[in-house]
């Protein structure tokens, strides 16, 4: 493995187990606390990859709890110093190293301002891991290059748990992550040959739907900062209300589609891209969907669950297959620092 990228995507299964090992105890003790507190608000705050994790949390944990979860700006604090009344809310900080100045400064208001804070990073160390009421600790070991994939995945993983404690009931499902990793990164030289059929190309649109919106992002974000392309996420739904005019026979798809309830939506949607010229590449287990596509992933079945997770690994090996086809140095894309600073 030549480089530290592939290395790090590769270590997942056995950092995973660690993920679940940790963080287990500490979802069930932070479910308790939301009883005994009184707890009836959850926003997350993060940036990036941690963003897109908390995407995935967003819509997993109402759709396994029926608990809502929102996103918290950071500008209402950091840059429009809004008060904003935390009480009775859990604020989860999602972060890879928990250093982050903007990270730390909202973290410190929403203490003041009355939030049980619950922290998901890879750095025990950190003032976030130190100083907040709980820490969803990954213990996925340093990841040393730029673009964060074990991290996401870890971070996955921690929310999932966290969505189990709190009523989810998916704690079998989540067990079973490290094996079905293991099984994606078998598929390696496949998703390199669908790499080499888009390097090329200068821009995708990606599509999906339900708790693969998370990845969908992250599939975006990682062909963006690795690969030099411009890409766009959306919705399936949404596409539909206006972008769906950027199809035409210069339109570059990237659709990940997992069978399940939005499996009929898939296969018209595939069907009618195909119609209309565009080049499309699929991640799917539907026959349907595969059948039309220029290049494509054989994928295992896997429910809202595990999909994100299972999907998630695949498109940061499309990701990295595509910078190492273009001759790219993937583990430290131009401009780019592990730890960066926003307002």
């Amino acid at each position: 493995m030549t480089t530290l990228m592939q290395q790090e995507i590769f270590s997942e299964p056995q950092m995973i187990k660690r993920t679940i090992a940790a963080c287990r105890p500490v979802a069930a003790q932070i479910a308790k606390a939301v009883k005994e507190k009184g707890i009836v608000k959850f926003v997350t705050l993060a940036r990036g990859t941690s963003d897109n994790a908390a995407t995935v949390f967003s819509f997993l944990c109402p759709l396994t709890t029926g608990i809502q979860v929102g996103k918290f700006h950071p500008s209402l604090y950091t840059v429009y110093n809004k008060a904003v009344d935390m009480k009775d809310t859990c604020m989860i900080i999602v972060s890879q190293s928990g250093m982050s100045k903007d990270t730390i400064d909202v973290f410190n208001k929403a203490k003041a301002a009355g939030a049980m804070t619950v922290a998901v990073t890879n750095n025990n160390e950190s003032p976030v891991a130190k100083q907040a009421d709980f820490h969803l600790f990954m213990d996925v070991e340093e990841e040393k290059s730029v673009a964060a994939t074990k991290t996401y995945i870890g971070e996955l993983t921690a929310l999932a748990l966290l969505a189990d404690a709190l009523g989810g009931n998916i704690g079998a499902e989540i067990d079973e992550y490290p094996e079905k990793i293991a099984d994606i990164l078998q598929k390696f030289d496949e998703i390199a040959v669908a790499a080499k059929g888009i390097y090329k190309e200068k821009s995708n649109i990606i599509l999906t739907r339900g708790t693969m919106l998370g990845t969908g992002d992250e599939c975006a974000l990682k062909l963006t900062e690795c690969c030099y392309m411009f890409n766009r996420a959306f919705s399936t739904a949404n596409f539909m209300h206006g972008p769906f005019s950027l199809i035409d026979e210069t339109a570059n798809v990237i659709l990940l589609a997992p069978s399940g309830v939005f499996e009929e939506e898939y296969k018209n949607l595939a069907a009618r891209i195909k119609s209309l010229g565009g080049k499309l590449t699929v991640f799917s287990d539907i026959p349907e969907v595969l059948e039309v596509a220029d290049n494509k992933v054989v994928m295992p079945k896997a429910s809202d669950v595990t999909a994100p997770v299972v999907y998630g690994v695949a498109v940061s090996l499309l990701a990295l297959n595509v910078g190492l086809a273009k001759g790219l140095k993937v583990d430290t894309p131009r401009n780019l620092n592990k730890v960066t600073v926003t307002l």
